[in-house]
Parts: structure tokens; C-alpha cells; sequence
């Protein structure tokens, strides 16, 4: 395995260090909004660890105590890993793995490490959690949490499946944990006003909400008239048709 320099982000080091993700100006507000939040969750044990190579980030991996987790899942003494990515040149070089470690070390005093996946893209793949351990312990289409397990006692991880009522027309829980989300309030907005439907903008501040969002990604879900349409950010013109052709059906 090809070895990366890790370096931790933290509050003294969190406003001169790029986070791998959004720092570019095109996403300019959304990175400065994650760079807030991510203050906030430090102080709630959050490691924010990159793999840098040459001196560039390669890769990344977030995770905190899962009783702070954005998602909605119910795992209390576990770690949860929000985000393990790896840029596209940097892949097939052992830093997932190596990150992935260096997470599963911190757990060793835990009851394990859970991470959710998806078939779809956006969320971590579920190929290297399995490699390395991990198994599927419970699904909610398309969503899947997996566990590598440290105490065979502890309760099993589980989505929440939390059902709030969820108004009609277009409706978005969105956070600032992510920064590419930084256009969907906007995006919503005028897809709604194209189409003549009424808009309801959910912005999540803390993890209790993110855990009890109807989407269990928990910082992002885009619905119409109450049926999730995504959890991922989505340009206009596609989140526009997808609409039209859900409303003709």
C-alpha cells in the first residue's frame, strides 16, 4: 500500500488548512458554511483527517461519535463515518484503506464503526467496508449501514425511520455539512416557482434533526407531495424534468 501524509484538521489549523471539498470559488458560500459547522462538530469529537500526496489532498475521511451523526441512524457507542472519499487520480493507491484504518483505530475503545452506503452514487460504495470487515445490518432503499463490530454485546445499528409529516409541493431538508449543497434553497425555489408549486425549505442545524429528517442521509432529501426524489444536489434543468415527468405520471 502506497503510503499518504495524514493531516488532522482542527480548530487551530481549520481556517489556514483547504478542506478537500467545495474550496474552489464556485462554491465559495458553501464551503465557508461548512467551515462553520465543521468548528461546531469538533467540539463534538469530529476528526476531519485528509491524505495528502505531494503536498496535495488526495482524499478524505469524517467521522464522529454516532450520537452526533448527521444521518438518521441509531447507534449509540459506535463511530460513524459521514464521508470517506478518495478524488478520482488518487483511487487504486491504498489511501481509502489507509484512511479507513486510522478510523478503525480510533474505535478500538468503541462499540464499532457504522457507515452508510448507497448502490447509487454519492455516499461511500459499500466495496471497501466489506474488504475490511464490514457487514450489512440493516436496509432502506437504496440506502444500507454496515458495521465492523467490536463488541459482539452491543445493539446493532439501525435506521431510525422517522416519518414526519412532510408538506405538499416541493419540500428540502438541507444542512451545511455538505458544501456542493450550497445552491439547492435556490434551485428549489425556482423549480417551484416554474412550476407553480409550493416550496418548503427545512434547513437542519443540529444532529437530532438531521437524525430525525424523513431521509436518511439526513442533510440533504429533496421531496414531492411527501415521495423522496433525491438525496443528492441537482442542477436546475434536471431537477426540473424529473419533477415534470413524476407530476405526468
Amino acid at each position: 500500500m502506497n503510503e499518504a501524509t495524514l493531516v488532522t484538521l482542527s480548530e487551530r489549523n481549520l481556517d489556514k488548512i483547504p478542506m478537500l471539498c467545495g474550496h474552489s470559488p464556485t462554491y465559495r458560500q458553501g464551503y465557508d458554511a461548512k467551515r462553520e459547522w465543521m468548528h461546531a462538530r469538533l467540539q463534538e469529537g469530529m476528526r476531519y483527517i485528509l491524505a495528502q500526496v505531494n503536498g496535495w489532498n488526495a482524499g478524505m475521511i469524517e467521522y464522529l461519535p454516532a450520537e452526533f451523526a448527521w444521518r438518521g441512524v441509531l447507534a449509540p457507542g459506535y463511530l460513524f463515518i459521514h464521508c470517506l472519499w478518495i478524488v478520482g487520480r488518487n483511487r487504486k493507491h491504498g489511501y481509502g484503506r489507509q484512511l479507513l484504518e486510522t478510523c478503525l483505530q480510533d474505535a478500538r475503545a468503541t462499540n464499532g464503526v457504522v457507515v452508510m452506503s448507497a448502490r447509487t452514487h454519492w455516499l461511500p460504495t459499500r466495496k471497501i467496508f466489506l474488504k475490511n470487515g464490514f457487514e450489512v445490518v440493516d436496509e432502506l432503499s437504496p440506502f444500507e449501514l454496515l458495521v465492523k463490530r467490536n463488541n459482539l454485546d452491543a445493539p446493532l445499528p439501525r435506521f431510525t425511520r422517522s416519518s414526519p409529516v412532510i408538506p405538499p409541493g416541493l419540500t428540502l431538508y438541507y444542512s451545511d455539512q455538505c458544501p456542493y449543497m450550497q445552491n439547492m434553497p435556490a434551485i428549489i425555489t425556482r423549480v417551484g416557482e416554474q412550476l407553480a408549486l409550493p416550496v418548503t425549505l427545512v434547513h437542519l442545524h443540529e444532529a437530532q434533526q438531521a437524525q430525525q429528517s424523513p431521509c436518511p442521509y439526513g442533510v440533504l432529501g429533496i421531496y414531492l407531495d411527501g415521495e423522496l426524489l433525491d438525496y443528492r444536489p441537482t442542477g436546475t434543468t434536471e431537477l426540473l424534468e424529473r419533477v415534470k415527468s413524476r407530476l405526468q405520471a
